[in-house]
């Protein structure tokens, strides 16, 4: 298997939780911790080459939930959508690393598996392809570019995120079975935290 420090990780944090009823999302508790802080601690623990968290500009309650050691960028764009702050991410990202997992933060169940397996399935295709888990055939988070795609990341607009680089016939997609249930698995709502008080969070779960 590829080594996970090859990669950056960006994590995307940039939201507004418009479903929320004016609560942030991110912070509200969930098993114990603000919601953030799982996906956090996974990211933490997997040796990653680089981690990169996308802010929004006035998110100074989920700061001090991003460790020391990563990159924190406030996006002053986050209102236009999703776009820019894929740009603003993948802009600070080495581009000496081999490629780079763009996650979520409000998937907190996607497991230290699900990145390996993104990176095995990497090494398999020699780095040619942009890789998408897929559980029981729903395509999830997080999904792993190549190097050679920051400079397009860099430069998105809008609220479509990179939907237009997965759309171009030129570059080599490849969907990877068998990744867990967190893949797919997003906290948008009040129900989405009432359904999940009793989830497992267990690493390699699928």
């Amino acid at each position: 298997m590829m080594p996970l420090s090859q990669f950056a990780v960006i994590l995307l944090a940039a939201g507004f939780s418009r479903r929320m009823a004016g609560e942030n999302k991110l912070t509200k508790t969930l098993l114990g911790k603000p919601l953030i802080a799982h996906a956090l601690e996974t990211i933490a623990g997997l040796g990653a080459g680089q981690l990169v968290v996308v802010l929004g500009e006035n998110d100074g309650d989920i700061a001090p939930l991003v460790p020391p050691s990563a990159i924190a960028l406030r996006n002053s764009r986050a209102a236009e959508g999703m776009g820019t702050s894929l740009a603003a991410g993948a802009g600070a990202v080495d581009p000496a690393l081999a490629g780079a997992f763009v996650a979520l933060a409000d998937m907190p169940f996607v497991t230290r598996a699900d990145y390996e397996r993104l990176a095995e399935a990497f090494l398999a295709s020699r780095g040619e392809a942009i890789l998408i888990p897929v559980h029981q055939g729903q395509r999830g988070h997080p999904v792993l570019f190549r190097a050679r795609d920051l400079q397009a990341l860099a430069g998105l607009e809008g609220d479509r995120g990179a939907r237009t680089i997965l759309a171009d016939p030129q570059n080599l997609i490849r969907e990877v079975e068998g990744a867990s249930s967190g893949t797919i698995t997003d906290f948008d709502d009040q129900a989405s935290f009432a359904a999940h008080k009793a989830y497992p969070p267990k690493a390699g779960s699928t």
